[in-house]
């Protein structure tokens, strides 16, 4: 008799176990999921960051190559290293004119842009969300004898909320 009372007690026991067990299943699961989708973002965000050092490290070259040096003392020429500025002033990420009118600057803010040398974009090409107000170049030289460079790039996926920035300081010599 005690055995079939202790039977009608735990009748629906092992259903209860069953369906808290298939809930905590359900949330471990839900959060592999949401992490999974937070180390995406991390990896396109690295990738971008690559990408955008890449593109300014090329342009540095482009910098080193391109500016004249005074012939009689081998420094760099003011004016030279001067053109290769590209909106100077403004807020991060929203900088303001002068735009650059280096035909080095120009062609490079078109391969950032992800743009062919014709203005068509190129596909899977450049960095998302970029134009030509989210690109500020420094050419600071206002210390004798000291050239230096600061190259900023900012972009924004579809899916982040905010601009991403990448900065690089370089001397030019």
């Amino acid at each position: 008799m005690k055995h079939r009372r202790i039977l009608r007690a735990q009748r629906g026991i092992f259903l209860l176990e069953v369906l808290i067990a298939v809930v905590i299943f359900a949330i471990g699961i839900l959060a592999m999921i949401s992490m999974q989708a937070v180390t995406i973002a991390a990896q396109n965000d690295s990738q971008y960051r690559v990408e955008a050092e890449h593109l300014i490290d090329d342009l540095i070259a482009q910098i080193r190559i391109g500016v004249t040096h005074d012939s009689n003392t081998g420094n760099v020429d003011a004016a030279s290293f001067a053109a290769f500025a590209h909106r100077p002033t403004g807020t991060t990420c929203n900088y303001s004119l002068p735009a650059s009118a280096s035909a080095v600057v120009t062609s490079w803010i078109n391969t950032v842009r992800g743009l062919d040398s014709g203005g068509t974009a190129l596909a899977g090409k450049g960095l998302p969300g970029v134009t030509d107000a989210r690109i500020q170049i420094l050419a600071d030289n206002s210390t004798a004898g000291i050239n230096q460079v600061r190259i900023t790039l900012c972009w924004q996926g579809a899916n982040d909320k905010a601009a991403h920035r990448h900065s690089v300081v370089a001397y030019i010599d």
